[in-house]
Parts: C-alpha cells; sequence; structure tokens
C-alpha cells in the first residue's frame, strides 16, 4: 500500500509539472506580522483559479503562478494584501484587522452592523476547501483567535468547540441566521452538518456577548454558517478522496449560477466513510444540500435551502466514563503493541461467537428546512425573515445493569477512577463480551447486563424576522433602530429502548432501586 501511495504521489507530482505552463513563476516568499514572526497557515492563492497554498511554520509559501496573475494572502484577523507575483518577495507584512463585529441577523452572507467592542473573524470558501481536509468542520477554525477546538472521543461528528474558553452550551451557533442548538441542552451535534463544508461560502466567528439582533444570544460568542445561494458559481464538480485509517468520500455538486431570469440552484450530495483514528471506531455519512433562490427585483430576494445528513458512527466512551486521558495512555501503551497509544479504545471486544461488538454507537438524521426573504424597503430600512422546520432522530448505545449481585453499571465501561476494570477485559486489552453472554446464559434472573438506545427526536419549527432602520443626520451622526422577533415551537420525545440482551430471556432494571427499602428490593427480587 506504502509503495503504491508513493506511485501515485510521483505520478500526481509528475502531471503537475507537466501542466505548469512556460510562462508561469514560481512565486516564492515569507508572511510575517507587524512584528515580523512568521504566520503560520496564512493562505496565499491566485484569484480567479484554484491554484492556492498554506504557509508552512516558518511563514514561508511557494506556488506557480500564471504570468501576469497576481496573488492573494489572507489570514484571519489581519489586513489582506494582494500584491504582483514575482520569484523572490521576501518578507510580506500583514497588519492587524482592526474592524469591529458586524453583529449578525444573517440571511445568506450578508450581516446587519452595530459597532461594537467585540472581533470577528471570517474564514472564507477557498480556506475551508485548502485546510478542512477530512476534519470536522468547526476544526477549520483551529487558528481563529479565540477559538479552541479539537476531536472529542476519537470519533466521527464529536467535534468540541469553546470560544473564549466557554462550551458549545454557551455558544450561539447558526446557519444562514438559523439557531441549530439544542433546545434542550444547548450544545451542537457537528456530524448532522458534516457535509456544509462544500456548500459554505464563509464561517463568521465573534468572540463575546452577542448583541440583541443575533437571533440566539450568547456569553461565549457566535459561530455563523453560511452557504451560497445566488453567489454559486455556474458549472459542477465530481469528485472521489482517500485519506489515512481507511477515509473514502465521493460527491457531486452542480450549480447553475445566477441566470438572466433571476434564478439560482445549487445541489449537493456526497457520502464519507471510514475506520476512524481509534481502534475501532467505524463512520458513515451521507450528505445533502439543496438551494433555490429568486432574485424578484433589486428590492426582494428568497431562498429555499434544504440540508441534513443521515450518519451513523462509534466512538470510544469519553472522560465520564471513568477513564481519563492518562489512564487512555497508560493502558494504550500495555495493550496496543506497538501502535499508538492514544488509539485504545477500551469498549472495543468480540461476543463468544467471534463477531466485534462495541457499546458507544451513534447514528442521527436532522433535515432543515429553511425559507428565508430579503426585503430592502427603501435605502435606509430593510426586514430580514426566515421561516425554518427541523425534525431529529438521533440515539446513542449504551450498556445496562442490573445491579444486583455486584454486577454494576460501572462494569460496562470496564474503569472507576481512572483504574481499568479486568472484570471483561481479555489479554490483549479487548472487552470480554462473550463472558457477558455466558453470565446471562447461566442467570436464573434474566440478563445481569443488557444494551439499550437512547431514542432522542424532535420537531422544531421557528421564525427570525428583524428589522433595520438607519437615520442619518446633517451633521455626519446616525442613529440605528433595530428590533426583531424570534419565535420557536419545539416538541422533544425521549426514551430508552433494550435492543440487545445478550443472550438473556428478559432484563429488569434494579439499580435504579437505590433508596427503597431494603425489604422491597428483596420482593423485587423474588419472583
Amino acid at each position: 500500500m506504502k509503495r503504491l501511495i508513493l506511485l501515485a504521489s510521483i505520478v500526481w507530482l509528475a502531471c503537475v509539472a507537466a501542466m505548469a505552463a512556460p510562462g508561469d513563476i514560481k512565486c516564492s516568499g515569507v508572511v510575517v506580522d507587524d512584528q515580523g514572526e512568521p504566520i503560520i497557515g496564512a493562505t496565499v492563492s491566485v484569484p480567479g483559479t484554484s491554484i492556492a497554498a498554506a504557509t508552512d511554520i516558518d511563514g514561508r509559501f511557494s506556488l506557480e503562478v500564471p504570468k501576469g496573475k497576481n496573488i492573494h494572502i489572507s489570514y484571519i484577523g489581519y489586513k489582506s494584501r494582494d500584491l504582483k507575483a514575482a520569484p523572490s518577495m521576501g518578507d510580506i507584512a500583514l497588519d492587524v484587522e482592526a474592524q469591529m463585529l458586524k453583529d449578525v441577523v444573517i440571511e445568506q452572507s450578508a450581516a446587519k452592523t452595530r459597532l461594537t467592542p467585540v472581533a470577528v473573524s471570517t474564514v472564507g470558501a477557498q480556506t475551508i476547501d485548502l485546510k478542512l481536509g477530512n476534519q470536522d468542520l468547526p476544526e477549520v477554525l483551529k487558528t481563529t483567535p479565540g477559538v479552541w477546538t479539537t476531536k472529542q472521543g476519537g470519533g466521527f461528528g464529536d467535534a468540541k468547540t469553546n470560544v473564549r474558553g466557554f462550551k458549545s452550551e454557551n455558544v450561539a451557533v447558526m446557519i444562514n441566521g438559523i439557531p441549530v442548538n439544542d433546545m434542550e441542552w444547548g450544545g451542537v451535534y457537528w456530524s448532522n452538518f458534516a457535509g456544509l463544508s462544500d456548500v459554505t461560502s464563509n464561517i463568521q466567528v465573534q468572540r463575546g456577548l452577542g448583541a440583541t439582533i443575533v437571533s440566539s444570544p450568547s456569553v461565549g460568542g457566535t459561530i455563523n454558517i453560511t452557504t451560497r445561494t445566488i453567489d454559486s458559481e455556474k458549472g459542477g464538480s465530481v469528485w472521489y478522496g482517500m485519506g489515512n485509517d481507511g477515509l473514502n468520500t465521493y460527491g457531486v455538486k452542480v450549480s447553475t449560477g445566477l441566470m438572466k431570469n433571476g434564478w439560482a440552484m445549487t445541489f449537493l450530495g456526497s457520502r464519507k466513510w471510514g475506520d476512524g483514528y481509534v481502534q475501532y471506531t467505524p463512520y458513515n455519512n451521507y450528505n445533502y444540500f439543496f438551494n433555490l433562490s429568486k432574485r424578484i427585483n433589486e428590492n426582494h430576494q428568497i431562498s429555499l435551502t434544504a440540508f441534513g445528513g443521515q450518519q451513523n458512527h462509534i466512538r470510544r466512551p469519553n472522560q465520564r466514563s471513568g477513564l481519563s486521558v492518562m489512564g487512555y495512555q497508560t493502558y494504550g501503551k500495555e495493550y496496543m503493541d506497538g501502535e499508538c497509544m492514544y488509539k485504545y479504545n477500551p469498549t472495543y471486544g468480540y461476543d463468544k461467537y467471534g463477531h466485534v461488538k462495541t457499546q458507544n454507537k451513534n447514528y442521527s438524521h436532522k433535515p432543515i428546512i429553511q425559507l428565508n426573504h430579503i426585503w430592502k424597503i427603501d435605502d435606509s430600512s430593510s426586514l430580514s425573515s426566515a421561516l425554518y422546520a427541523s425534525f431529529c432522530d438521533a440515539g446513542g448505545y449504551s450498556g445496562q445493569a442490573t445491579g444486583l449481585n455486584g454486577y454494576s453499571y460501572s462494569d460496562w465501561y470496564g474503569a472507576t477512577d481512572g483504574v481499568l476494570s479486568t472484570r471483561f477485559r481479555r489479554p490483549d486489552g479487548t472487552f470480554d463480551y462473550g463472558a457477558i453472554q455466558e453470565i446471562n446464559e447461566n442467570s436464573t434472573e434474566g440478563s445481569m447486563y443488557a444494551m439499550s438506545v437512547g431514542v432522542n427526536q424532535h420537531q422544531w419549527y421557528g421564525l427570525v424576522s428583524s428589522y433595520k432602520k438607519e437615520f442619518d443626520f446633517q451633521n455626519g451622526d446616525v442613529l440605528n433602530i433595530i428590533g426583531g422577533i424570534d419565535m420557536r415551537y419545539y416538541r422533544g420525545t425521549h426514551y430508552n429502548k433494550l435492543v440487545d440482551l445478550y443472550n438473556g430471556e428478559y432484563f429488569m432494571d434494579y439499580s435504579s432501586r437505590r433508596g427503597v427499602s431494603a425489604e422491597l428490593n428483596a420482593a423485587a427480587a423474588d419472583p
């Protein structure tokens, strides 16, 4: 496989070299800040082409530029620069962006403004294409000031994102100005929006308390993802990609662009699947996106958008299961047989028939439909409205224990206070589901252990509308009056369903009877 990859790389490089026109300029330089320090990860691109590169750890870049073309250099938090391409451009300094936040009720990529002493960063589509790779969508924000994001649990779509130290529960996340934070716990499952990266126009991050114009005010900040509508270029693309740990992805995207009759349509369909970085954490994800827009006249624009992603993935337990990061490192060294210790998954194992088993399987499908309308009433006032609906069907698998005869819930996850349990642990470190099956087969009180799925479903309807009026005075002062409504109806359904008795006949949960008198417990256990 390594030889095959090496051969493919050589062929690719040869093709690139062959395609370089004789008149192309091999442009190189170093991007630095106003203190002369190198800027890592700045985007250097050639406008009007797909040519782009990112600066390395020393701020250096190198790319082939067609004769007569300029280069565009951009980095989050700094002013962009357009320069004439030259073979050796030396140090190129970027100035700090002094722009204040453009607070948002956002329709498409237009932000309604109120200057506030809060910083804003915008990541464009080209930067996303260049840097995202096989990461979750929010991970493209890693270099954004004030944002910390990483994978959690080693599973697909489980990215964890903090803004100014605040968790996602305190950060308003929106798509085209529509709130997507869970109505009950406030967080965001990024696996629901994995396919949006291919149709994103930009991601805007506000660091700080949102203004009242934002539909979901938050103390941490606001992340708004805007998708393409009438700004989509005419054409289409088909792609296939592969990566480490069994990653495969393919898809198709087609767009009419803005036609003469004012209509524009974009469609995307894609699939991504792989083995996962952590031991036995496979994933499978289907994505779809559709947008139909109409520019009625210079004062009215309407847009219908529908998108979603059906996915399932397996992850390992997080720290709440009792095994800390240090614990994974310790036991990973013991069981991974020379492989990366951070890949260890303590719930990966086999049943008595040799079938692979796990406990942390998640699935979800959350389609969202939006109808947006922009009305430019006159030169000083506008009304932006969005009607939306969201439907979710999701669930997560987890082990259950009766609590009888010393069998407890913590046995499933195999760790207590950071110490890995060996009760159901095979010598190679895998979890012994076969031992659980044998316990249940020999039990006269039904299954001591069973597997359930916690089902989470919701129906969510809403309307977000904002009105802005600007008054200009003769002395140059400006007064903005902004008002709006945020209406929501939400209904959530949650229940637990047994899906595997592990060779037992029935399951009764006595662990929930803690606090009930011993006599009642004994009576409940006596058939």
